[in-house]
């Protein structure tokens, strides 16, 4: 009986040992009701895959350029020097009391050069990720193809036009994800914004004031789901 009970007790205890030791993941974000509508903002840095650490990168993190003065934190550029890529992130608006229905993407963008890029979302362009690059249609799914020689909510895709900005996001969880068509080391992307309310135009101030949120594993919690495995 007692070897038994020593097996899940040394298992516990390994496991307070490594608490402190491990990181769990954590999203954050912010919320807004501004307009006639609702926005989830998060910064271009929190993404949550991209298919290689060559393409998509971080400014500073990573090594790839000094994000420009202004910038929230650091940046994401692209540093593939005419390699292709991608970068995903997911994105809940219901955590913003948002709905289904058509929402506007934006972006903080610099981009001096109009070196534009493709915009994916699922649901709207597919009912599943793609593992290869799917076929991309100018103006649709164009995003940047603008001027924009400093820090600028940018909310048009192809020099004025909606292009790819307006997407029909479902309900709950969404992921979007840039797949390169010319962007390079000139482009800085510091933080996105989708709004339910089309003609909303962002500020520095709007996404200063929002309110922020954050997803975060329980240690407490973990600890006990892993103690009722280890019993059974």
């Amino acid at each position: 009986m007692r070897q038994k009970c020593y097996l899940p007790l040394s298992l516990v205890i390994c496991f307070l040992l490594m608490l402190p030791f491990m990181s769990f993941a954590v999203e954050e974000f912010k919320v807004s009701q501004n307009g006639k509508g609702e926005q989830i903002w998060f910064e271009a840095e929190a993404f949550d895959d991209r298919d290689s650490d060559e393409v998509y990168v971080l400014g500073k993190g990573e090594g790839a350029v000094d994000p420009i003065d202004g910038a929230f934190g650091d940046i994401i550029t692209n540093a593939g020097a005419g390699k292709k890529g991608w970068i995903l992130y997911n994105f809940d608006i219901s955590r913003a009391g948002g709905k289904a229905g058509d929402w506007r993407f934006i972006g903080r963008a610099v981009n001096p050069s109009n070196h534009s890029d493709w915009l994916w979302v699922l649901g709207d362009d597919g009912d599943k990720i793609p593992d290869a690059e799917p076929v991309f249609v100018r103006p649709d799914h164009i995003i940047f193809e603008e001027n924009i020689p400093e820090w600028t909510w940018k909310k048009t895709g192809d020099f004025g036009q909606d292009a790819g900005t307006i997407n029909e996001l479902q309900d709950g969880e969404n992921v979007m994800m840039i797949w390169t068509r010319q962007s390079s080391l000139q482009v800085q992307y510091d933080v996105f914004c989708w709004s339910s309310d089309l003609e909303y135009q962002p500020t520095d101030e709007d996404y200063e004031k929002a309110e922020e949120k954050t997803l975060a594993v329980d240690p407490e919690g973990l600890l006990t789901t892993t103690w009722a495995r280890i019993k059974q």
